[in-house]
């Protein structure tokens, strides 16, 4: 409120119908090239890769966020001030992302005339879509006519499956390293890159700093062109792979007796997270950073078990002497009850995984003893 007041051109009537629509339409447009930014811009795209990165596309990948993904638009919501009263810029800016909650389905066919209006799934699945085709494609909010107003648009293919998630899919559920890996990648990793003879693909400060915000798919020779403020490639499919259909999404085997535990710990997290949205304003800081510490270590949890990785009973014990050291100091009763019935659970967890590496190992030792039995039986036959 306080840039609006003193950057806006002119004063709107917020009650106006017609400043409503031109809000909608500003709002609309202002999404477009947020997004379109967030997927062309290098570093940018590390706000938002978070979103694209699950191979499966439902309605669960909507809510798929990057945790400073916002940050990525703020310059974009600023340019509003200039016209929009900010009394009625919140409400079209979660209405515009209340519209794409459905368009993230398979279920819902093409659409017909609307295709040529609005989003619909079928272009939305464009574009979470990693065939060459579907590369920095189909950015809208609610309209699809900027698309298609700025070249940006392709229809969805019938006699191509579309196969979801990144150009090189990362084989993790790691939640915070997913949100956190392409910062890593685009301040430090690609302005390293060497070519076969060890010679680096951007030299130098300058060359090191265009890497950061230079097209993820850009290298020296790859065309581009200006847009807006930034540069985006000519050839958005240059250098993405065709589509292996045949590879398995990546789905590490996990127990039913685990399956049963994390949704118990969601349907606690969900319960968890309420009461902590009502009154993060009225917490002293160590407590809201104390609860936030709790979600973020439930949702990584679910993670370490959905990687099958060995330490996630480790990590998961940690979660939940730090669930009771908060009850002790925060008097939290219905906590504590399910940080101590969690235990039980992991001890089993843990027995059992010991138990089925014990098995593993005796199976493997009786292999390779055959294996030596056999060898030796062959040299005396010989």
């Amino acid at each position: 409120a306080s840039v609006y007041e003193k950057i806006h051109l002119v004063d709107l009537d917020p009650s106006s119908p017609w400043v409503w629509l031109l809000c909608f339409l500003t709002q609309d447009l202002a999404y477009y090239l947020s997004h379109r930014a967030m997927h062309e811009c290098g570093i940018f795209w590390a706000f938002h890769q978070m979103h694209h990165s699950s191979e499966y596309y439902n309605l669960s990948t909507a809510m798929r966020k990057g945790a400073v993904m916002e940050l990525g638009a703020f310059g974009f919501d600023l340019m509003q001030c200039l016209l929009i009263p900010p009394q009625i810029f919140l409400p079209h800016k979660y209405l515009n992302l209340l519209y794409q909650f459905w368009l993230h389905t398979e279920l819902v066919p093409h659409l017909g005339p609307l295709e040529y209006i609005i989003n619909t799934p079928s272009s939305h699945r464009v574009h979470h879509g990693r065939n060459p085709y579907c590369i920095d494609r189909n950015y809208a909010g609610t309209l699809i006519i900027w698309d298609r107003m700025f070249g940006t648009y392709v229809a969805e293919r019938r006699d191509e499956p579309l196969s979801y998630g990144l150009v090189e899919n990362v084989k993790s559920f790691n939640a915070l390293w997913l949100q956190w890996f392409d910062f890593g990648f685009f301040l430090f990793g690609k302005g390293s890159i060497t070519d076969p003879n060890g010679k680096e693909y951007f030299p130098g400060f300058w060359n090191k700093l265009t890497a950061v915000f230079a097209p993820p798919g850009y290298y020296p020779g790859v065309k581009t062109r200006r847009f807006f403020w930034w540069w985006c490639l000519e050839d958005s499919t240059y250098g993405i792979p065709q589509v292996d259909h045949s590879m398995p999404k990546y789905n590490p085997p996990l127990a039913p007796i685990k399956k049963m535990y994390i949704a118990s710990q969601l349907v606690f997290l969900a319960s968890f997270l309420l009461p902590f949205y009502d009154r993060r304003m009225d917490m002293d800081w160590i407590e809201f950073a104390a609860q936030l510490v709790l979600i973020v270590s439930t949702i990584q949890v679910f993670g370490y078990y959905f990687d099958d990785d060995p330490l996630a009973v480790f990590h998961d014990r940690l979660r939940c002497f730090g669930m009771l050291g908060y009850c002790m100091r925060y008097q939290s009763t219905g906590l504590m009850l399910i940080a101590i019935l969690n235990l039980p659970c992991l001890m089993y967890f843990e027995n059992s995984e010991s138990y089925q590496k014990q098995v593993e190992d005796r199976t493997a030792a009786a292999e390779e003893a055959k294996k030596i039995k056999a060898k030796k039986e062959d040299k005396k036959k010989k």
